[in-house]
């Protein structure tokens, strides 16, 4: 029997939820959450989201993780000439969140659970804009389970 893609989302949430991103003290101010984020947050939320999931021999899927970043607040500088504008991405922190996601995911190195029966593997990562004054990491991560 293969596994849905609710049951390889499972399996990397709790991947996600146990590794050094979540352990170190510079993990993500957020949630970690399936599917979608909790509303209205401005916090460095972590959603996964499976993607696709093929049936054949070799279940081979794709889910993304994406890590939230809040921008920027140039309000909180006295005197900055762009006191008003929360445009600009803390380049700072999604550089941190990235080396530890980067790390948790061992460089894009197989990640093999202990029965060897699935594998997760760190496919590419990339920052982007949001519309809520954030950006935010995307990681593509591939799944394989032999059936």
């Amino acid at each position: 029997m293969g596994n849905t893609s609710i049951s390889v989302l499972n399996m990397l949430f709790e991947y996600t939820k146990n590794s050094v991103l979540m352990r170190n003290a510079l993990r993500p101010t957020g949630k970690i959450c399936k599917l979608q984020r909790p509303g209205n947050s401005e916090l460095e939320d972590i959603v996964i989201d499976p993607l696709a999931n093929v049936k054949d021999d070799v279940d081979e899927g794709v889910l993304v993780i994406n890590i939230y970043v809040p921008n920027l607040d140039y309000s909180k500088i006295q005197g900055h000439p762009m006191q008003s504008d929360k445009s600009q991405p803390n380049t700072k922190r999604l550089g941190e969140l990235s080396e530890l996601a980067n790390e948790a995911f061992e460089d894009g190195e197989d990640i093999w659970d202990e029965s060897g029966e699935w594998c997760f593997k760190l496919q590419q990562d990339g920052v982007y804009a949001d519309t809520n004054n954030q950006h935010y990491l995307n990681l593509r991560i591939e799944f394989y389970s032999i059936n």
